[in-house]
């Protein structure tokens, strides 16, 4: 499921919160089951009361789902490691680490965070539905969430990959065989085959309940199809652990001379070559990259005036990757900082560029 289609609501630990537009249809179903089926059945009041509390029961557990997710979070940040996003969508919620866990140590804790904090939730308000005092619908809420917040917990501990539990189950392979493609290979196998059980459930289910079957088919699938990526990602990263930059990166490197005038790089380069952009280099050594964008911002009548070097962007950690960086790190920072080309250096001097679209054709190679 691609989660381009969200929208960001706020953040939290400087973390933005998104929510997916397929959320919004899980969020009435949600509401209208609460509403319609559960509450009528423990309570007896008036209809519109039933959708207040159905309502209120929704966003409370999509709350205590984006609580589950900052738990993993808040663990990853201590060790250092981004997250880019999280984000509510029709399965629950997903925090995007941007890498791995350095250690099977970091890897068992940012895992088991996320069941420890569902678990202690689910504490919260077991004690609360305890209180006699309380009144009634409130009670009934707490019951509810209590619940399905123990269900969250102890689903997630499945050990099956990508599922916290089967995180659980990688961590302690990596700390077992010290090899982390391996443990998540066999995590992810384990992942395969908890989804197949609950497609298997699900088709079960779907005799007596078409709703709640399919839904149990589409969380078997979803599962299935992640644990299947992890798989096929694991081996992407073994096979790219043998390849050096030097292997994918275009080694004849076109570059502007940070005294030529801007009209010379337009006529010279821009129009000639066709290139987003051009590194600026002076006696080899990188200065910085100069994008069409920079030079269109200069008036016309002063091209023949204005030098690349005025105008350019001046080099910093974000334009260049030392050669020798591995080819996973290189593909890392280009999908994750949005760029089309990295300039590949040594030292100061310019030896290559590595673009998206000389990684794709390696890529391609590789399947």
């Amino acid at each position: 499921m691609t989660m381009a289609q969200s929208w960001q609501i706020g953040r939290i630990f400087g973390i933005p919160l998104k929510v997916h537009v397929s959320w919004f249809l899980v969020f009435a179903w949600f509401t209208y089951g609460l509403a319609e089926k559960y509450f009528p059945l423990v309570l007896t009041r008036p209809r519109w009361e039933y959708w207040l509390l159905g309502t209120i029961a929704a966003v409370l557990l999509f709350a205590s789902v984006l609580v589950h997710e900052l738990g993993h979070s808040w663990v990853a940040l201590r060790y250092r490691i981004p997250i880019a996003q999280i984000t509510l969508f029709i399965f629950g919620g997903m925090a995007q680490i941007r890498r791995e866990a350095p250690t099977p140590r970091a890897e068992f804790l940012i895992a088991i965070a996320g069941p420890i904090v569902s678990l202690l939730i689910a504490l919260f308000f077991v004690v609360m539905a305890a209180m006699s005092r309380l009144p009634s619908d409130v009670v009934a809420v707490a019951t509810l969430l209590g619940e399905v917040n123990l269900t969250l917990a102890v689903f997630n501990l499945v050990p099956g990959y990508p599922l916290d539990g089967g995180r659980v189950l990688r961590a302690g392979l990596w700390a077992w065989t010290g090899n982390f493609h391996s443990a998540t290979r066999y995590a992810s196998r384990a992942g395969q085959g908890v989804a197949i059980l609950l497609m298997l459930f699900g088709l079960y289910l779907s005799i007596e309940s078409p709703v709640n079957g399919v839904w149990m088919l589409l969380i078997g699938a979803f599962l299935y199809l992640s644990a299947h990526n992890s798989h096929r990602q694991v081996a992407f990263q073994e096979a790219l652990a043998g390849l050096q930059l030097s292997d994918i990166m275009t080694k004849k490197v076109v570059a502007i001379g940070a005294n030529q005038t801007v009209d010379e790089a337009v006529n010279q380069y821009f129009s000639r070559f066709g290139y987003g952009s051009f590194p600026v280099v002076e006696d080899g050594r990188l200065l910085g990259l100069v994008t069409l964008k920079e030079l269109t911002e200069v008036p016309r009548e002063k091209w023949d005036k204005i030098r690349v070097g005025q105008v350019m962007v001046a080099r910093d950690p974000q334009l260049a990757i030392p050669r020798h960086e591995s080819v996973a790190t290189a593909m890392d920072r280009l999908m994750q900082e949005g760029r089309s080309r990295l300039i590949v250096t040594d030292g100061d001097t310019v030896v290559g560029i590595l673009t998206r679209g000389g990684l794709g054709r390696m890529l391609d190679q590789l399947r």
